[in-house]
């Protein structure tokens, strides 16, 4: 499982460092960004199966908003 200050390699080939993990109504959010500059932000939604991890980057704006305030963050508009 993902644990916060982890490194991992996504499907883009780019390094992202775990900030914050949180669960809101029965579903896990991740808070990842990129290791190397320019920094991107990425926000997902964590599925686990068979010890497989996913993650599915969060895209609905009414979503994102709530996910990133839970998180403590803004989105830039």
């Amino acid at each position: 499982m993902l644990e916060k200050g982890q490194i991992i390699k996504l499907d883009d080939n780019k390094e992202y460092m775990v900030v914050d993990i949180i669960e809101l109504h029965s579903i896990k959010y991740v808070y990842l960004v990129t290791t190397i500059k320019p920094i991107d932000i990425l926000i997902a939604t964590v599925k686990s199966e068979n010890g497989n991890i996913s993650l599915d980057e969060v895209k609905d704006n009414n979503e994102l908003d709530y996910v990133l305030s839970s998180f403590g963050l803004k989105k830039d508009e």
